[in-house]
């Protein structure tokens, strides 16, 4: 999967949890949305499309928008390893 098509499948992720078919997606007080049923798959995508990115601007990225996921190990390891450390 090209970074481009990842990008594109998690912009349609997005505008399909803010139709009105996506009731309940957010709290009463309008701040957090809740994430997609399949969001690990989402994630995992997303990682993807980073690694094949490689880039150290890309993998902050994805520690940014996932600061508690799993993943963030590897992003770290990585974002080392380009980095020369």
């Amino acid at each position: 999967m090209t970074f481009r098509k990842a990008v594109q499948l998690l912009a349609l992720g997005f505008l399909a949890m803010s139709s009105p078919a996506a009731q309940g997606a957010m709290k009463p007080s309008g701040a957090e949305m809740q994430k997609p049923p399949d969001y690990e798959r989402a994630v995992r995508s997303e990682f993807e499309a980073v690694r094949a990115e490689n880039t150290v601007q890309a993998y902050e990225r994805f520690i940014r928008r996932h600061p508690g996921h799993p993943l963030i190990g590897d992003a770290r390891k990585a974002i080392s390893r380009l980095q020369g450390r």
